[in-house]
């Protein structure tokens, strides 16, 4: 009996230990089903909504483009065009400056070029132009009678006599038909002893006009580079041009007034009041007069320290003593003055 309780015993704890661990496997089981639904739902939470995902986000600089310097910089202002502070940006604009001024003297220089063709061809337009219309409505080119014209004058150059029979035939005459027409001799017309020495003096008062003239312009041609030199506002090119500009038309006034006895005056007087007129030239002014006033300080400053060196004695020392060598001495030296 009692073996048969010991085993039921065993038996029994046996099943209600295996029936135990199968509930707790189960029962978690069903816990973690439960628990997964809660943690997407704590997943989705989290993730950031769009008025988060619309945070604003600190401005990013535009990246610069990169260039390549201009040919005709030198090294230092490609190096200041590479990279640009504002410790270098005086090169920039002295640069700026030249290229400017290079670029309107070269216009300058092509309208000058221009103008000189226009007027070595003035003549020939104007001669031709007068009969363009005629030959236009012949249908004949002007610029093919222009070919023709100079044409026959180098065959008359060439064989005057076959020319000449030819340019006639092509008119419908010949030498024949010429030679029969009344002949009209012309006579020459000479000058006289003094139709011609008055012609000759006027030629030579018109060279001697024309030398006068070519010395003033050189003579004022110096004065004025003489006092752009003495003017700072000159040195940089492109200031010197705009200024030069304001000054032309107040020089050509001042000239015609007759109130001014040399081109110094009327230069100084054009200067001074372009100058103060404009703002930008004032200012420029102000900075160079100033400058030139410190510079002016700092020279007497140290031509002062220089003489305070070569005195004798320390600075501050008081006068230098005298040496005496005994009363006698000093009761002489104060008779004499010393």
């Amino acid at each position: 009996m009692e073996d048969n309780a010991v085993e039921s015993t065993e038996v029994s704890a046996k099943i209600n230990l295996r029936d135990t661990l199968r509930q707790q496997l189960q029962d978690k089981s069903e816990t973690q089903v439960q628990s997964e639904p809660a943690k997407e739902t704590e997943s989705e939470s989290q993730e950031p909504t769009e008025a988060q995902e619309e945070t604003p986000v600190a401005a990013v600089e535009p990246e610069r483009p990169l260039l390549v310097a201009p040919a005709d910089m030198n090294a230092v202002e490609k190096d200041a065009f590479l990279n640009p502070t504002p410790a270098n940006a005086h090169i920039l604009q002295q640069y700026l400056n030249r290229r400017a001024y290079e670029t309107k003297t070269q216009y300058d220089r092509r309208m000058q070029e221009v103008n000189q063709l226009r007027e070595q061809t003035k003549s020939y337009y104007d001669a031709i132009k007068q009969y363009e219309d005629e030959y236009a409505k012949a249908g004949i080119s002007i610029t093919d009678v222009t070919k023709r014209a100079i044409a026959w004058d180098k065959a008359m150059q060439a064989n005057p006599v076959e020319t000449a029979r030819e340019w006639l035939e092509s008119y419908g005459l010949t030498m024949d038909e010429l030679m029969q027409a009344p002949q009209q001799q012309q006579q020459a017309n000479y000058l006289t002893r003094e139709e011609a020495e008055r012609l000759a003096e006027d030629r030579y008062k018109a060279l001697q006009g024309e030398q006068e003239k070519k010395a003033l312009e050189y003579y004022n041609q110096q004065i004025v580079n003489s006092f752009m030199s003495a003017k700072p506002l000159f040195r940089d090119p492109e200031t010197a041009s705009q200024l030069e500009a304001e000054m032309t038309p107040v020089v050509q006034a001042l000239n015609g007034t007759g109130r001014y006895s040399s081109a110094q005056e009327v230069l100084e007087t054009a200067y001074n009041y372009v100058v103060n007129g404009n703002p930008t030239f004032s200012r420029l002014q102000s900075k160079i007069t100033a400058g030139q006033v410190v510079q002016q300080q700092q020279a007497t400053t140290q031509k002062a320290k220089q003489a305070a060196k070569s005195i004798t004695g320390s600075a501050g020392s008081g006068t230098p003593r005298v040496q005496i060598k005994d009363i006698r001495d000093n009761l002489a030296k104060r008779f004499s003055g010393e």
